[in-house]
C-alpha cells in the first residue's frame, strides 16, 4: 500500500513505538509484502533465513526483530515481533471503514465488467474493465483487480494476511 503521503522514519517508529537504525528524516511512502515491494516501502521480517532477502529487496525500510548491518541507502525499524507491528501500521494507515452498501459508492469498476449477486464491493476498490465476478465474491477495500479477470464463486480477495508463526511450546500459556 502507497501511503497518502511520505513520512519521516521518526514518525514511523513513533506509531510501532520501536528503534530505527538510520537518519530520523529518512522517507518512508508505503508498505508491503517482501514480493512485491518497490523503493520507499517498509517490509518485514522475523527470522533470520529471510533476513537477506529483506535487506537486499527494494524495501528502503525493513522492520526486523534483530539489530543487524543496515545497508546503504536503507534504514531499519527494530522491533520485538515485527509482524505485529506491521499489522499495527497496516490499521493505522488503512483502518476498517464500515460498509453500508454491497457495493460501495467508492467502489470504481470498469467498463463491460459483470457482478453477479450476492457479491461485495468495498470501499475504495478498483476493478478493471471487462471483469466477471461470479456470485458470493467478497472483495475488502483498497482491492484492485486489473482488466479481463475472473474471479470464481466464493472468492474473498484483500482479507487480512495469513501468517503462519511456529510458537515455541515454553511461551504458549
Amino acid at each position: 500500500m502507497k501511503f497518502n503521503k511520505t513520512f519521516r522514519l521518526q514518525e514511523i517508529a513513533s506509531i510501532i513505538n520501536c528503534e530505527y537504525v538510520g537518519n530520523s528524516d529518512f522517507l518512508v511512502s508505503g508498505m508491503n509484502e517482501i514480493h512485491v515491494v518497490k523503493a520507499g516501502d517498509i517490509v518485514f521480517v522475523d527470522h533470520p533465513k529471510y533476513y537477506e532477502k529483506a535487506l537486499n529487496s527494494e524495501a528502503t525500510t525493513i522492520l526486523i526483530n534483530k539489530k543487524v548491518a543496515c545497508p546503504e541507502g536503507k534504514a531499519l525499524l527494530i522491533s520485538d515481533d515485527p509482524f505485529r507491528d506491521f499489522n499495527i501500521l497496516t490499521n493505522y494507515f488503512k483502518p476498517f471503514q464500515f460498509a453500508s452498501a454491497t457495493i460501495a459508492a467508492s467502489a470504481k469498476i470498469g467498463e463491460g465488467t459483470i457482478i453477479q449477486p450476492n457479491c461485495f464491493i468495498g470501499n475504495h476498490v478498483q476493478i478493471g474493465k471487462n471483469c466477471l465476478i461470479h456470485s458470493n465474491v467478497s472483495v475488502y477495500d483498497y482491492t484492485e483487480i486489473g482488466d479481463n479477470v475472473i474471479v470464481h464463486a466464493g472468492t474473498i480477495l484483500g482479507a487480512d494476511a495469513f501468517y503462519y508463526k511456529n510458537v515455541p511450546k515454553d511461551t504458549i500459556n
